[in-house]
């Protein structure tokens, strides 16, 4: 835990953490020399000569009062610590997350990042702020009373010394016990947010199949999970205390019997005998706060061990020296024996694919579903890396192009594309925040995005609502296309489109593509012919192999699995429902 703060700590502030670690010890010896003056203070308040008291009541004072001082610096620089690493923190997150790999956003990943996310602010400041401090303080204070009492009695020192090893050990082993059921608790409820999210997403559909009531969903299922996770972690957590309560125990017996049997062969006074009784409640107290604090402590750690998961995620490929200078407006793309399986797999997706998509053309990638289509167009756009094989841009291989080129390099139009809640117009300008007016009433036109906007209130200031809910399916697909060529890339990537379109504006956008001025490289994912007509070359691909290959005229004159397609995608395209009388 310690270590993933260290790392996590920004460099500018390691001279404070300096600061702080030093004042953390000199609190520490402060409140264990105030509790060992209580040992001549009351010896000599009940000698002969009472007034001598007053000198040991003086330094008592002293101490504490310095030790309010140090406390008072320490929470002001905990708390500055904290908040320049909730800063730092939160930055170097919303980068790294741009940057991971798409492959490690699993679903458990996923639920952690964002966790993680939601709960780092308030967590990383309230842990270095209110829990580091007395939890540092608890560990170190016992130590530093041991050390002290050494110079009282060294039988006495000797006991504390043999009771510590034997506290701290039944503590740490009480927190090993529970830290498994700790960890699955965590997941269970990371998997419960996901649900709920799912839940609340998915009304829609939900309440059509007569299944909204949670009890009767997954999400039901996900909430009993997370019950039993927390009702197993509350039972671990009772053998963790009953061990540690059994060692408080003995270590009070311990050091009550040796100042017992020290007062009574004479080695020390009565007078010292209770003040000794008083430091040892002040020896054990430590022990106490360290479990009271262990279920907070064991809860940041798990926030650090997250945070520090994603910052130290897997990183994308590093450019080669001027790599992204050497690609092209329209670039030339090459798949050189492609292979590609999904992580946690045992089968391929991909296997073998050779081909070449030329500068400025369009490729049409065709099949049934399921047979790695979508997969192609990740692994152009970067967002996953081949296996096995090379991906070719002009030349360089994609894996020498870092993030940020890949990003410039291609615009992507998803098969369920996502709008953010705002006005139309800002969907449309974020795939190029650069964009002027001109630019986007462009690819608005050649998207049909402007027959939408005269039908809208606002026009194009429109918001469209959470996830474009304002619009229907067909009008979220033509804004993300507007989208995808408003945005200066090389290589369009098309995914299913245009498949809530009608045959009229699915006509025209095909039309757009082909005569975006840009000349960019295009790559198109469809099962409907009207999406492909314009296409330079066929992709046929079945189990993530391509079994044909070449132009739309040259395949469906050789009669083989294109042309079988073409033929039901043809005939499918004249069905009628007819009347039926009775």
């Amino acid at each position: 835990m310690i270590g993933n703060l260290l790392r996590l700590i920004p460099a500018e502030h390691r001279s404070v953490l300096i600061s702080y670690t030093a004042l953390t010890f000199v609190s520490v010896i402060l409140r264990a020399a105030a509790a060992l003056l209580l040992v001549p203070l009351l010896g000599a308040l009940f000698n002969v000569t009472p007034a001598d008291a007053l000198t040991w009541l003086g330094a008592l004072t002293a101490v504490t009062a310095v030790g309010w001082v140090v406390d008072m610096t320490l929470a002001r620089i905990g708390y500055r610590i904290g908040f320049a690493l909730v800063n730092d923190t939160q930055h170097r997150m919303a980068d790294r997350l741009t940057d991971i790999p798409l492959g490690w956003f699993t679903a458990d990943n996923t639920a952690m990042a964002r966790q993680a996310i939601a709960a780092s602010a308030p967590d990383v400041v309230a842990f270095v702020a209110n829990l580091l401090t007395p939890f540092l303080g608890a560990v170190l204070l016992p130590a530093a009373i041991t050390v002290g009492l050494f110079f009282v009695s060294w039988q006495l020192g000797a006991a504390a010394a043999i009771t510590l090893p034997l506290l701290l050990g039944a503590l740490v082993a009480s927190q090993r016990i529970v830290r498994a059921a700790d960890a699955a608790d965590s997941r269970a409820h990371n998997a419960l947010t996901e649900r709920i999210l799912e839940f609340a997403r998915t009304q829609q559909a939900l309440r059509a199949s007569r299944r909204a009531t949670a009890a009767r969903s997954q999400t039901g299922a996900t909430v009993t999970a997370a019950q039993g996770a927390t009702m197993r972690l509350l039972l671990f957590q009772i053998p963790g205390q009953l061990l540690f309560s059994v060692a408080s125990q003995i270590a009070l017996i311990a050091l009550a019997g040796t100042i017992t049997t020290l007062a009574v062969r004479g080695g020390i006074g009565a007078p010292e005998a209770v003040a000794l009784l008083i430091v040892t409640v002040r020896f054990l107290e430590p022990f106490t706060v360290l479990a009271d604090l262990s279920t907070a402590v064991e809860s940041s750690r798990g926030v650090l061990a997250n945070l520090r998961s994603i910052i130290d995620g897997p990183r994308s490929a590093q450019s080669a020296d001027g790599a992204g200078s050497r690609i092209g407006n329209s670039p030339r793309i090459e798949f050189r024996d492609v292979s590609f399986r999904y992580d946690g797999s045992d089968t391929d997706v991909l296997s073998g694919l050779n081909f070449v998509l030329e500068p400025g053309t369009t490729t049409a990638i065709v099949g049934p579903s399921g047979s790695g289509k979508s997969t192609i167009l990740s692994l152009i756009a970067g967002l996953h890396t081949p296996d096995r094989g090379q991906i070719l841009v002009d030349g360089t291989d994609i894996g020498e192009l870092d993030a940020r080129t890949r990003r410039e390099l291609v615009s992507m139009v998803f098969q369920h594309p996502y709008l953010f809640d705002g006005p139309l117009k800002d969907n449309i300008r974020a795939g190029h925040p650069d964009a002027d007016d001109k630019d986007v009433r462009d690819a608005m036109a050649l998207a049909r995005v402007d027959e939408i906007v005269s039908r809208l209130p606002d026009g194009d200031t429109t918001r469209v609502g959470e996830a474009g809910a304002a619009l229907s399916g067909g009008e979220r697909q033509r804004v993300s296309i507007a989208r995808a060529l408003v945005k200066p890339a090389g290589v369009l990537l098309i995914d299913e489109a245009t498949s809530a379109l009608d045959n009229e504006n699915e006509a025209s956008v095909t039309d757009a593509i082909r005569d975006d001025p840009r000349g960019r490289t295009r790559v198109i994912v469809a099962h409907r012919l009207g999406a492909i007509r314009n296409a330079d070359q066929v992709l046929f691909i079945a189990e993530g192999m391509i079994v044909e290959q070449g132009g739309i005229d040259e395949l469906t004159q050789r009669g083989g699995h294109f042309a079988e397609f073409w033929r039901k995608q043809e005939k499918s395209s004249g069905w009628r429902i007819a009347s039926v009388r009775a």
